[in-house]
């Protein structure tokens, strides 16, 4: 009995003897070598050891001593990536093992809502379906509570309001998970009408005068934004004398020279008035004549204001270079990159650039006074679908002579031109998001909600919503058309299918890349003077033009596509050949 128990003991003693001659080993439990932990958690990191016996360790973040034990735990409170190493040390050797600890920003929700300065007004007896944009929403602990004025009033993503009563109310929108909560505030004041709001249009959005200019016997038609009612009534005066006009458009036409006053008053109470200053000169008189020198493209692009979407802001696959901050730094970049035929976005619907020339472009009866180039294209299988992003083309006569686009555009006309589905008034007001990844939320004149979807598979620049855009929402204001984006029930993929004529990226039939005009930048549409019209629909008969703009036509989006936005490559007059 004796024999056996030191027999035993021997063989133990043998085995430790084995093991101690033994070279430590480290064996991380995450085969990656990579660890995430959230900013403010604690993460602790327990590696498994063989041939440990008698052991020494030492940890160290960032080449810095910080533990002297066979775990290591610590609270991570620094955004950022850390390079940690474990050592092991023995009488017969050591070994160290590195791994990285990526401390991520935790998934709180964010909530934005499509609403300026925190309020809203509305009508009482009124339905007001509020839809918030939240992040983080997918995780199994996340809840959302809506309270009215302390009262607890629903758990769903949106929240409709009603209110029989006028007043102020108050209302917090809490959007919580696992990892931490966060709260939105607003008001809505409920009243018995809403205020009538009324302004006349400027130019463009970072244009903010309204006066408008003309030649004598041109008309220039007057057309105020009017918000708060729908059923306006309108009286218009002259320097101080009324007329006879009382429809929502006062065309006016000055046959002389001067600064004529117009004024219009809604609903017998509100009125604004506007500036028309007809020049003593004539069409012929602003005309710049091309000279050898005179370049075949724009030579200044003086505002890009594109509205939100995918490529705004992409420092990879968008070109930008994230130095985009003010609206100059924006222009320069867009004409650097129309110089070297590489393609602008406009974005979402509504986004526009306006470029102009170092002369006038004459018109040329019949043919095609100046080509457009974007990036649409067919299915090469097929040879339709495809991509078409078609962007409506303005233009303009420097009417007061001062090198800027600061007069009247006039829309030319396309195959969609006065159908029923087209809009000709549209208007959308984009929303910047409360925090980065976020959709971008919009509403438009006709009561319409929706969102330029954030694409983090393709595009993961912090937002869409342009940064030279000082503002946290803008309107843009122009013609829509019906979209023609398609889904395959089949394939799923999807289709921006082509329009007729008139648009800028967009396979219709004018289109003329294979009439090298493109200079190889791509596909290329051309266009004539002679289709611009007055907001009415009818011939200008314009016989030059100075300015172009190109603006994002279709309020559509494909999917995980994104949303539908033109892109413009550069702008060519046809009739300079060099």
């Amino acid at each position: 009995m004796t024999g056996a128990m030191i027999t035993s003991c021997n063989k133990d003693d043998l085995i430790e003897q084995q093991e101690s001659d033994k070279a430590p080993e480290i064996h991380l439990d995450n085969e990656t070598g990579i660890y995430f932990v959230k900013q403010g958690a604690e993460l602790s990191l327990t590696p498994r050891y063989l041939h440990a016996h008698n052991a020494t360790f030492l940890w160290t973040v960032d080449g810095k001593p910080v533990a002297v034990t066979p775990e290591y735990t610590a609270q991570w409170n620094d955004i950022g990536e850390y390079y940690v190493a474990v050592s092991i040390n023995t009488h017969v050797g050591s070994a160290t093992e590195e791994l990285k600890v990526t401390v991520v920003k935790p998934d709180i929700p964010v909530i934005s809502l499509p609403m300026q300065n925190d309020a809203v007004t509305i009508e009482k007896g009124t339905d007001y379906i509020i839809r918030p944009e939240i992040s983080n929403v997918e995780t199994d602990s996340f809840n959302i509570e809506w309270v009215v004025d302390s009262r607890k009033v629903s758990e769903e993503l949106q929240y409709t309001f009603h209110a029989e009563d006028t007043g102020e109310y108050h209302i917090s929108i809490t959007a919580s998970n696992v990892d931490g909560s966060s709260t939105k505030k607003f008001t809505i004041y409920v009243v018995d009408r809403l205020p009538i709001g009324i302004e006349f249009p400027t130019p463009s959005y970072f244009n903010p005068s309204t006066t408008r200019y003309t030649f004598a016997g041109r008309p220039v038609y007057l057309s105020p934004i009017i918000t708060g009612t729908a059923t306006p009534t309108y009286s218009w005066s002259l320097d101080g004398s009324a007329t006879d006009c009382t429809s929502g458009t006062y065309v006016f036409t000055p046959s002389t020279a001067g600064e004529y006053n117009i004024a219009v008053t809604v609903n017998d109470t509100y009125t604004a008035s506007v500036k028309v200053i007809c020049t003593d000169a004539n069409e012929s008189d602003r005309y710049r004549k091309a000279t050898a020198s005179s370049r075949a493209h724009s030579v200044r692009v003086y505002e890009w204001c594109p509205a939100p979407g995918q490529f705004i802001g992409d420092t990879h696959t968008g070109g930008m270079t994230g130095n985009e901050t003010t609206p100059e730094s924006a222009n320069a970049w867009a004409q650097q990159r129309l110089d070297d035929k590489a393609y602008v976005s406009l974005g979402g619907w509504g986004g526009y650039i306006i470029v102009g020339f170092d002369h006038s472009i004459p018109r040329r009866e019949g043919r095609y006074d100046f080509a457009i180039m974007g990036n649409a294209f067919f299915n090469t299988d097929t040879g339709d679908g495809g991509s078409n992003e078609p962007g409506i083309v303005y233009v303009m006569q420097d009417v007061n002579g001062n090198g800027l686009p600061d007069d009247e555009w006039y829309e030319l006309r396309g195959s969609e031109t006065g159908h029923s589905v087209t809009l000709q008034n549209y208007a959308v007001t984009y929303y910047r998001p409360s925090g980065s990844g976020m959709n971008v939320q919009w509403t438009d004149n006709y009561g319409r909600q929706g969102c330029i979807d954030y694409l983090s598979a393709f595009h993961r620049q912090p937002t869409y919503y342009p940064e030279w855009i000082p503002a946290d929402s803008y309107t843009l204001r122009g013609t829509r058309l019906e979209a023609r984006t398609t889904q395959s029930p089949d394939t799923g993929h999807w289709d921006c299918n082509a329009f007729g004529w008139g648009y800028a990226d967009n396979k219709g039939s004018d289109d003329m890349s294979g009439d090298d005009v493109s200079d190889g930048s791509g596909q290329s549409n051309g266009f004539m003077i002679e289709n611009a019209m007055y907001p009415d629909l009818s011939a200008i008969n314009l016989r030059y033009i100075d300015f172009i703009k190109v603006q994002t036509g279709v309020n559509s989006k494909a999917g995980w596509l994104g949303e539908v936005s033109t892109e413009i490559r550069s702008f060519k007059d046809l009739s300079i050949t060099q």
